[in-house]
Formats: C-alpha cells, sequence, structure tokens
C-alpha cells in the first residue's frame, strides 16, 4: 500500500492545479475592481493567495501578506488569525518548516485571547500535524491532528474533518499501526457518505481493504480491489492507477503474473508518459520483474530488474526484493549456486527487515504509551494546579505586600553596594591601564628614540642598523597593535557597542589580516596557515578584522620557533565558527581562569619576551558577543592552544 502513495498525492496536486487556475482571473479583476469593505478585501486576498498556491508562489505570499496588514491595520482579529493560517499553509506547501511554526503559533496566541477562532485554531493545528509527520515526530503529529478534529467536531465542519481523518489515516498507515488506520480508514468512508462524496469514499476503501488485507491477500482481496477499480474507472478517479497497480501486486502475490501483467503494464505505460516520481516508476518496474521472472521470461525480468534498480530513489523493500528476482533469474538459467546465493541475501535481508520493524514497533508503542501517560499525568496536574492556583493568589497578595517593603529596604543598601563594587573596578582597571601606558607603550618609545638617535650620529655599522631597524619594526608593530586595541576599548566604554554588520566573505576579510602580519610569523620562522573557507557572513568587518588579528598575533607570541599557527573554519548552528589553533607554550589553569577579565589578567611575556597584557583578549569577548557570536578556548600547557569564536553566516 505505501508504495503507491507518493503518486496519489501528486494525482491530488495535477486535479488542484487545473481547479485553481481558472479563478485567478476573474478574483483579481473583482479586486482590481475595488469599492468593497476591509473585510472583504481581506478575505478576497486571502482567497486569491490559496489560489496561486500551485501556481505563482511569489503571488501566493504577497496576497497572504498583503490580506495580514489589512486585517492589522483595521483590527480584523478573525481576518489576521486566517491570513496566518494562509502563510502557514503557504509556507507548509514550500517546506519551510520555521515559518510554518511561526505563524502556527500567531494563529494559537490569538486563539487563546479572542473567542470564535476555533476554524483557524483547528486549522493551525492540522498544519502542525503535518510538520510533525514530516519530520517523523508521529506523536506530536497525532495530538494535533487529534486537537484539529476536536476543535472540527465542535464547529461541525465536515470538509475540514474529511482532510484530518486522511491525514490521521496516512499517519497510522506509515507507522504500521494498523488498528488505528481501520479505525480512521472507517471514519472517512462514513464522512464521505455523509457528505456524499465518493470519490473520497473510494480513497478510504482503497486504504481500508489495504490495511485489512495487508499480511494475507487472498482472491477475497483481489475481487475487492476489482471492484474498486471499476467503481474509480466510472468516477473517473485520480486513484484508478493506484488501484490497478494493486490489483497487479496482489496477482503477484497470488502467483498469477499473466494477470498481474495486464495491470501492471498500464500504469507502466501512464507512468512513461506523464513524468510520475522516481519511487512510483522503481515500484512499477520491480513488480514487472518479479512477474517476467515467475513466467521464466529472462530477458524481460533482466530489463525490468535493471531499470528499476537505476532509479534516482528506491525503496528498501524494493533491494530486498531485487535479490528474490535475481534468485529466480538464475534458476531459470540453471545457475542454481548463483539462485542459492540471491536467495541466500534475500531471505537474510528480508528477517533483519521484520526484526528490525518489530522492534521499531515494540519502540514506538512503549514511548507512545509512555507519551500518552505523561499527558494524562499533565491534565491532572493542571487540574490540582487549578485549585492550588486560587490559595496561591490569596498567599501571593499577602507576601507581595511583606516583600515590597522588604524590598524597599534591602533596595537602598544594594544600590550603595553596587556603587562600591563598581567604583573599585573601575579602578582596578584603571591601574591595569595606567601600567599598560606607562611600561608596555613607554618601553618600545624609548628604544626607538634611542636607535634613531644613534642612527642620526652615524654610530651603528650597516648590518647591526638593518638588525635594530627589523628588531624595531617587529616592537612597533605590536605597539600599534596595543595603541589601536586601547582606542577600541576606550571608544566601547564611551559609546557603548555599536556593530555595523554588513555581508562579507569570511575568507577574504582573513587573509587580509593574515597576509598583513605573515613578516611577523616568518620572523619567527612559524608557519602561518589560512584554511578559513569561502563563506559569506553578516557582521561588522572591523571587528572582524580585529579579533582575527588579536587571535592571530597572540598565537604566534606564544609559540616558539619553527612553530605552526593555523586558521579553520567550519559551520554550527547556522554560524560559522573560526578557530586559530597553535602548538605553543599554552597556559595554566591559573591563567585560563582569568583570561577575559581586564581587572584580574595576569601579563605575560610571548616565547620571544613580546609583551602581552589581555586587553586584546578581552576585546575579542566583547566583539564577538556584539556581533551575536561567542567566543571560548581550548588549552593545554606545554603543548598549546585553540582559540574559536562563532559569528552569522548571511541568511
Amino acid at each position: 500500500m505505501k508504495n503507491f502513495i507518493p503518486y496519489i498525492l501528486c494525482c491530488c496536486l495535477c486535479a488542484t492545479l487545473s481547479a485553481q487556475t481558472s479563478k485567478i482571473d476573474s478574483l483579481e479583476h473583482i479586486l482590481a475592481s475595488g469599492g468593497m469593505s476591509n473585510l472583504k478585501k481581506a478575505e478576497l486576498l486571502e482567497t486569491l493567495s490559496i489560489a496561486h498556491l500551485y501556481v505563482d508562489s511569489a503571488k501566493s505570499r504577497l496576497y497572504a501578506m498583503e490580506s495580514l496588514a489589512v486585517a492589522k491595520k483595521n483590527g480584523l482579529i478573525s481576518a489576521e488569525a486566517t491570513a496566518y493560517v494562509t502563510l502557514a499553509n503557504h509556507f507548509s506547501t514550500y517546506l519551510d518548516t520555521a515559518m510554518v511554526k511561526k505563524y502556527t503559533m500567531e494563529t494559537l496566541k490569538l486563539a487563546q485571547n479572542n473567542k470564535g477562532l476555533e476554524l483557524q485554531q483547528g486549522k493551525a493545528h492540522s498544519l502542525l500535524g503535518i510538520h510533525n509527520m514530516r519530520a517523523n515526530r508521529h506523536y506530536l503529529a497525532h495530538v494535533h491532528l487529534r486537537n484539529a478534529e476536536k476543535l472540527f467536531l465542535e464547529i461541525n465542519n465536515k470538509r475540514l474533518l474529511d482532510n484530518v481523518y486522511r491525514r490521521q489515516m496516512m499517519l497510522f498507515d506509515i507507522i504500521n499501526d494498523k488498528e488505528n488506520t481501520i479505525y480512521y480508514a472507517n471514519k472517512l468512508v462514513e464522512l464521505s457518505i455523509e457528505l456524499d462524496d465518493p470519490t473520497t469514499e473510494l480513497f478510504a476503501q482503497f486504504v481500508l481493504g489495504g490495511a485489512q488485507s495487508e499480511e494475507d491477500f487472498t482472491q477475497e482481496s483481489l475481487d475487492f480491489f476489482l471492484d474498486l477499480h471499476q467503481k474509480s474507472v466510472a468516477l473517473n478517479s485520480i486513484y484508478t492507477l493506484s488501484i490497478m497497480g494493486t490489483c497487479g501486486q496482489i496477482c503477484l502475490i497470488l502467483n498469477r503474473p499473466r494477470e498481474a501483467l495486464h495491470y501492471l503494464h498500464k500504469v507502466r505505460e501512464s507512468f512513461e508518459s506523464g513524468g510520475w516520481s522516481a519511487v512510483s516508476q522503481s515500484t512499477a518496474y520491480i513488480n514487472l520483474a518479479e512477474a517476467y521472472a515467475m513466467l521464466h521470461r529472462v530477458d524481460s525480468a533482466e530489463y525490468y530488474l535493471g531499470k528499476a534498480m537505476n532509479s534516482s530513489l528506491i525503496y528498501e523493500d524494493i533491494k530486498i526484493r531485487n535479490h528474490y528476482i535475481r534468485s529466480l533469474i538464475a534458476s531459470t538459467k540453471g545457475d542454481h549456486r548463483s539462485a542459492m546465493e540471491s536467495f541466500k541475501k534475500y531471505h537474510h535481508l528480508t528477517d533483519s527487515l521484520h526484526k528490525a520493524q518489530k522492534t521499531a514497533d515494540i519502540t514506538r508503542m512503549k514511548n507512545w504509551y509512555e507519551l500518552e501517560q505523561k499527558d494524562l499525568e499533565n491534565e491532572l496536574l493542571q487540574q490540582e494546579k487549578q485549585t492550588q492556583q486560587r490559595w496561591i493568589w490569596i498567599l501571593s497578595g499577602m507576601l507581595v505586600v511583606i516583600f515590597a517593603l522588604f524590598a524597599l529596604s534591602i533596595y537602598f543598601y544594594r544600590k550603595s553596594t553596587e556603587k562600591n563594587l563598581e567604583l573599585k573596578k573601575l579602578n582596578t582597571v584603571k591601574d591595569k591601564l595606567f601600567s599598560v601606558v606607562a611600561h608596555d607603550l613607554r618601553s618600545p618609545m624609548g628604544a626607538l628614540i634611542s636607535i634613531l638617535k644613534m642612527a642620526n650620529k652615524n654610530m651603528l655599522d650597516a648590518e647591526t642598523q638593518a638588525q635594530l631597524f627589523k628588531d624595531i619594526t617587529r616592537r612597533v608593530d605590536e605597539t600599534y597593535g596595543l595603541l589601536e586595541n586601547l582606542l577600541r576599548w576606550a571608544k566601547s566604554q564611551m559609546k557603548g557597542m555599536v556593530p555595523a554588520p554588513v555581508s562579507f566573505d569570511a575568507q577574504e576579510a582573513s587573509l587580509t589580516v593574515t597576509d598583513a602580519i605573515q613578516y611577523i610569523a616568518g620572523s619567527k620562522n612559524i608557519a602561518l596557515n589560512n584554511y578559513i573557507e569561502n563563506h559569506q557572513v553578516f557582521a561588522d568587518r572591523d571587528m572582524f578584522y580585529a579579533v582575527v588579528r588579536n587571535l592571530t598575533m597572540n598565537a604566534i607570541k606564544y609559540t616558539s620557533a619553527v612553530g605552526e599557527v593555523t586558521l579553520a573554519s567550519e559551520i554550527s548552528d547556522n554560524m560559522l565558527v573560526i578557530s586559530v589553533k597553535d602548538n605553543g607554550t599554552g597556559m595554566p589553569q591559573e591563567v585560563q581562569d582569568k583570561l577575559f577579565k581586564l581587572s584580574e589578567t595576569q601579563s605575560r611575556r610571548g616565547t620571544n619576551n613580546e609583551s602581552g597584557t589581555g586587553l586584546g583578549l578581552v576585546l575579542c569577548a566583547d566583539f564577538a558577543k556584539a556581533n551575536s557570536g561567542n567566543i571560548w578556548f581550548t588549552s593545554k600547557e606545554g603543548e598549546g592552544s585553540t582559540f574559536y569564536f562563532s559569528i552569522p553566516l548571511n541568511s
């Protein structure tokens, strides 16, 4: 039965497309003519959105958004909820699960605060049921569909109830719950008779017959489906091919391959001329291969088996049947050894599949039971909570008065304590910064002045002068980096972190930084490798430069000669994570614990006696968080460190 579900849905889609296209022109003409109330306009826009759903995705979304705007502007709560449902339905059709959840939740929020929205609430639950079915969250799907069923029964909307019964029936068919599949198929049969809808009744009877006969197809089963086929032809139903294919499969099970070919070739001809899905075609071809193998027509069997196995999408049961058919073909050819090997594979895989299915069924039943028990417990707890809530409100009122008096008494005490702590922290930071300015800026500037004076008086030979200038160039570059960090920190303290995010290429931006400081790594014989990949990110470019430069300079600083510093990237949860790894000195635990705290950082010299303040890492942490990212590290003393920071991808 499940093999034919994909092209059943395809038939439904084709029928929907032809029906909707004829409506659009007249509806758009009515909209253009104007002269209608805001409510009528919102309803018409919603109708147009649905009409365009399978015809023009962009227009469908546009009309739904316009309907929502009209409803919100004019305070039309019911129309607003309907617009949310229409948008959720649009995004459900195009498999955007995040947007489905967003708009169904908006609908349910409105329904919680406003009466008379049972219709929209039921539709939202129905869409959430479909969303959870696609994500294989079967119990949640059933819960939402059950809620939708209750609401549609409450407002007596039988057409929407029809759709919910279909979904429930398909859900239980997917998870092999025969009892509930039959239950909802019977419910759908009853409803279709009540609605005088023979096509829906035919579909329900089709699923019902398959579920009831699934494990033991007999001549009675074949007669049932042949009768169903005649009714389908008379109704010109979209399910005719599905029923015909089922008849062919039953004939194979009953060992009547010649009869099977009659039905299976009709299905194949329709598929090959109509551009049906790969799954449907592979199913038709494997059935034909089995029929010809049973008739000992080897060439035809091999031909259709090849077409089935060359399909772009193949179900597991088709792969298993492939071995069975190959055993029949080999037996016909007289190659009994190959026949036996293929049959053993078929038997082994069949047993494995049955065991896995039984295990999955047991696990599902167990999980389902546990979830139902939790739901029941939650309902009982909710009732208890409602009883307790009254007492809580009474006690809360009394406690609020007491608490308010107590809070006022400690409020002023806390204010004074917080101010003292803040002043102490600011004094510590001030002392730290004065120390940085007095030592780390003064020392290299003094060295530079001394060298310039000696060079001016021709006191240095060419070789010494070149060596000193090379060394002072490195120290000036470090000092310039420190000065930049000080200025950035001062600016952030005065104006706050105000990033200006733009879209840019992380690889290109990082190469700008690493190329500029390559000579510093080279002066220590350190290999600087940039393996950051080409990804578009959305962040403040200057802050990105600062973070990459500070982390890379730190890695070079604490890496010994002939070491290695490597920049790399990976994607995690829609964020680009960039790592800067070195094989340098690493950090002891006491340094790691205080690393991102400016008031507590300890100055550590690099492997070439380079100065270090900890200010750069504090800025890196602030900049990463300002751009909706994070920063972290791993380090082991004597083995090196790896720093990571994340920034959003441009979505």
